[in-house]
Parts: structure tokens; sequence; C-alpha cells
């Protein structure tokens, strides 16, 4: 039964999207996730059967559309027109979070598996090596977790057990400052000048780490986050 409480159309776009996961799932989806076991690696606190639930109510309004795949292969998820048109919400929601009320991460925000896996979504394929290159990830910290890398152009792919192959780039850092890295809080340098990463492998892969992702979707209002909270310091 709807929810809303008049004829309104906010009233009822709250309905569809106003809960803690629906906008999660529209944003894994935004990142390219396709697949049920690939939504739900970006979410893992979400249980399947919610997920299951939340895609199903996106097909019933029309925002998602489930493709049957040939037999013996998952069927995918991808969004439907009405559903790419909802997306600016979703990144002006994001936008707006970080520019007034996104901080720091608490011990609970650490989650190394997370962090790995959001790394590939932000990878930027025409920056990756062109040789095939395995990186092996440990986080420490709260959330500790560790993964591997799998780069072959213009894929990156995340493996949680050990490939069969050598590693080429090692890399060992705190997963707090990575998740502060990576939505643009920090640079990569300052990371590592204060001691809180270390990499080890060939000089140009250590150098070309950093540059292989793209951390700057919020950085610009994270930037201004920055701005809000050193003027109300300077006004306190």
């Amino acid at each position: 039964m709807p929810i809303h409480s008049d004829y309104c159309p906010i009233a009822l776009g709250v309905e569809i999207l106003g809960d803690r996961w629906t906008p999660l799932v529209i944003r894994e989806l935004m990142a390219g996730a396709e697949g049920f076991n690939d939504i739900h690696r970006g979410l893992p606190r979400m249980s399947r059967t919610l997920l299951t639930g939340r895609l199903r109510a996106l097909e019933r309004h029309g925002l998602v559309r489930r493709e049957v795949a040939e037999r013996g292969r998952p069927g995918r998820y991808v969004l439907t027109e009405a559903g790419q048109a909802i997306t600016p919400i979703v990144w002006s929601l994001g936008q707006w979070a970080a520019e007034w009320v996104f901080d720091d991460p608490d011990d609970g925000d650490c989650d190394g598996l997370s962090l790995i896996w959001r790394l590939h979504q932000h990878a930027v394929p025409e920056r990756l090596p062109s040789r095939r290159t395995l990186v092996h990830l440990t986080l420490t910290g709260p959330g500790a977790a560790q993964g591997w890398l799998d780069v072959e152009r213009p894929a990156m792919t995340v493996c949680k057990e050990e490939p069969r192959q050598d590693v080429h780039l090692r890399v060992t850092a705190s997963g707090r400052q990575m998740h502060r890295w990576l939505v643009g809080r920090t640079p990569f340098r300052a990371v590592l000048d204060a001691g809180e990463a270390e990499l080890h492998g060939p000089a140009a892969l250590v150098r070309a780490f950093p540059t292989w992702f793209d951390t700057t979707t919020f950085a610009a209002a994270q930037s201004r986050h920055h701005q809000h909270t050193d003027g109300l310091g300077e006004a306190g």
C-alpha cells in the first residue's frame, strides 16, 4: 500500500527511494555492477534476502530491468530509462553530503573488503598498465583485510583468494587513510608522507598505482566542506 501522506510527486519519490538501501542499490548499478553477486559485493552489510526484495521493488516501479542470460549463465540487472533518469538525483545526494555532513571515517565505517571492491569500481581503464599486473593489497587497522587486484587493461577484477601467479606490486596501508584518499579527502602523497602506506615493487608501478583510480568524484565538494568547517572555526 502507498505510504505517502498526500498527493505530491515528492511524496511518491520518497516512497520509492526513501529507505536506507534502495539508493545504494542504484549506486551499485551506476558503478557498473550487473550481476546479483556483484551488486551484493558492493553492499556487504545488506542481506541477500533484502537485496532481492529491493531489486524486485525497483523492477515493479520500472527503474530496473532484469535480463535473462543464456542457459547456465546468470542474468543481469540494468537501469531502465526511468532508472537512468534518477541517477543525477543519487549523485546530487552524495555531493550534498560530501559538502555539508560527510566527515572522516570512524572505526565502524572502515571495511577493508568493501574498500578493495570500491577501488576496482574507481579504476580508470585508460590509466591501467598495458601488461597484466597483480597487486596484493593489505589494509591495516579497523576493518583490516587483504585482497588482490588483477589488472588487465581495460579491466580490473578483485580476488579474495591468492591467484596462481606472481605478485607484481604489494601495497600495505591504513584502511582508514585509504578510505579518506579514495573519496578525495586527502592526497595519496600525504598518506605516504605520514607513513600510512608502503608500496613495494618496480618503481614505475609504485609511482603509477595511485593514478589508476578516479578520486575526484567528491573531491570538490570535500574541499568546500573544509572551507565551511574552517569558517565555523574562525567564527567561534
